[in-house]
């Protein structure tokens, strides 16, 4: 029997702390050697709202993302209505206030739309009067995880044992 392919939809958060916080490319190469993989066989994409909220930043996640341009999703009017959708019921995704999370329910009307477990960096606030993605994903039904949970799932291992140090 064979296994299914999983796909995934991956929120701007998840993207930052990997590259900021947790799992840095000059530290963890091989982390972004098995993200680019899942790039290229088309299990890991994004919205093209996730690119314009790296954008901000302009740094090197956003230089990273910008060369694997093929992750990313045109929002179409199916990932629009979908997001219409979200909105009736999650106002508060969208936190106007801070100019952020504009992504958000275009990166859970993705996962929806496309079957996609969704990767983030959100914590869940166990409220839905002010959500973060993971309470509007288990309130509709989809799956979350973090970076650490998708090398888990992907039976991904980096044996820091066997990594040559370099000074540089």
């Amino acid at each position: 029997m064979r296994r299914a392919v999983l796909k995934y939809s991956i929120d701007t958060s998840a993207i930052l702390d990997a590259w900021i916080r947790y799992y840095p490319p000059d530290v963890m190469p091989g982390l972004w050697k098995q993200l680019e993989e899942l790039i290229d066989n088309g299990q890991l994409i994004a919205t093209e709202e996730v690119l314009y909220e790296l954008e901000k930043k302009e740094d090197g996640a956003h230089e990273w993302a910008k060369n694997h341009g093929n992750m990313f999703i045109l929002t179409d009017e199916k990932i629009q209505l979908e997001v219409i959708e979200i909105l009736k019921d999650y106002k508060k995704l969208i936190d106007t206030r801070k100019n952020r999370s504009g992504a958000d329910p275009f990166v859970i009307a993705l996962a929806k739309i496309e079957d996609c477990k969704l990767i983030t960096g959100e914590k869940p606030t166990n409220q839905l009067k002010r959500p973060h993605i993971p309470d509007v994903c288990e309130a509709i039904g989809i799956t979350y995880i973090n970076i650490l949970q998708l090398c888990r799932e992907q039976k991904w291992v980096f044996d820091l044992r066997t990594l040559k140090y370099s000074q540089q």
